[in-house]
């Protein structure tokens, strides 16, 4: 639902542009009646100039960056959202459990009730991430091992993912897979593994979107891994780096934590 109202959203705003524009097309026709020749020709000359033509172009990398910025938040919403939900889910099944193994107790019943299988069982634990052999990009093989993630089964999002850098190494969503193996380790308490999942996103694609969410994840890391100074560096230059956003402010969330416990 949410992706549609954005897509709407975008929708409403190309045609909006492309509405302004034809007004002022057909301004600048009925303008161009009242001109000689001469001053049509210099007028025309000047609407096709390289400097109106750059600001299109300009304009039109702007709604690119800006579209590619939206999907991003997006997919990083989703997953926040679906973590919530299995933890949810998480919770019900062992209160569920719990409350049948009193139930059979007061009715001292030799017959306890098996606790309720989570989601997780009914997934093979050697699962591994179909390939389609016609997607140069390995779209369907970076959704299941997204999904995997969603869904809370972290080893094997991991496997996914990994085999997804195997398959998929110049994959448009390769930057991305970098990303989410570097969070499902991190989720997973493998704070180690996940300090070089994040850092090797940094150093194999400096440009992508996903950094400075890697460089906030790597302060976190050595927050957990107790090596304050390192911690406080990588916090301090995400604030440096990316002022005025949410992994900045999120930083500073965490160096106040970090100085009210003394650290």
């Amino acid at each position: 639902m949410k992706n549609e109202i954005i897509k709407t959203s975008l929708l409403i705003g190309s045609l909006t542009c492309c509405m302004f524009g034809a007004v002022n097309v057909l301004a600048a026709d009925a303008s161009l009646a009242k001109l000689s020749d001469q001053q049509r020709i210099q007028r025309l000359e000047r609407l096709m100039s390289s400097d109106i033509l750059r600001e299109q172009r300009q304009m039109m990398q702007s709604l690119r960056e800006e579209i590619a910025a939206l999907r991003e938040q997006i997919e990083q919403q989703d997953y926040e959202l679906e973590s919530m939900k299995q933890r949810q889910r998480n919770l019900y099944i062992d209160m569920d459990r719990r409350i049948n193994n009193l139930e059979a107790g007061s009715r001292n019943n030799t017959n306890i009730a098996a606790p309720v299988p989570p989601p997780n069982s009914l997934v093979p634990v050697n699962a591994d991430p179909a390939v389609a052999g016609v997607d140069v990009d390995g779209q369907s093989a970076y959704s299941k091992a997204f999904s995997l993630l969603k869904e809370g089964q972290y080893d094997q999002s991991i496997k996914a993912f990994e085999a997804f850098k195997t398959s998929y190494p110049n994959s448009k969503y390769a930057d991305n897979a970098q990303y989410w193996l570097g969070e499902a380790n991190y989720v997973s308490r493998d704070y180690k593994r996940a300090l070089s999942e994040f850092q090797q996103l940094i150093a194999q694609y400096p440009d992508s979107s996903k950094n400075p969410g890697a460089r906030l994840k790597i302060g976190y890391v050595y927050f957990e891994l107790k090596n304050w100074s390192a911690a406080r560096e990588a916090l301090q230059q995400v604030i440096t780096l990316y002022p005025d956003t949410t992994v900045a402010k999120k930083a500073k969330e965490r160096l106040q934590r970090m100085k009210r416990e003394g650290h």
